[in-house]
């Protein structure tokens, strides 16, 4: 008799596997914002609102974090 009900041996019961399409997605959105975030923080001078200025400035150093995480050798 076989057993249709068994995994392989290469995957653990209960993984799944990862789903490359939205990892491709939030990088791809990560690349975009810290570039626009980087060419607004550069550019873009204005007295008026610091606010402004502060938030692309953390905008840019959270998706430049999570980039260097992202792609971080994994030793």
């Amino acid at each position: 008799m076989t057993n249709h009900d068994r995994q392989p041996e290469n995957e653990p019961a209960g993984e799944t596997k990862p789903n490359y399409t939205l990892r491709r997605i939030k990088t791809l959105l990560a690349i975009i914002a810290c570039t626009a975030s980087a060419t607004l923080l550069f550019t873009w001078r204005t007295a008026d609102s610091q606010t402004a200025t502060v938030l692309v400035s953390v905008i840019y150093i959270l998706t430049g974090l999570w980039l260097t995480v992202r792609f971080a050798p994994r030793n």
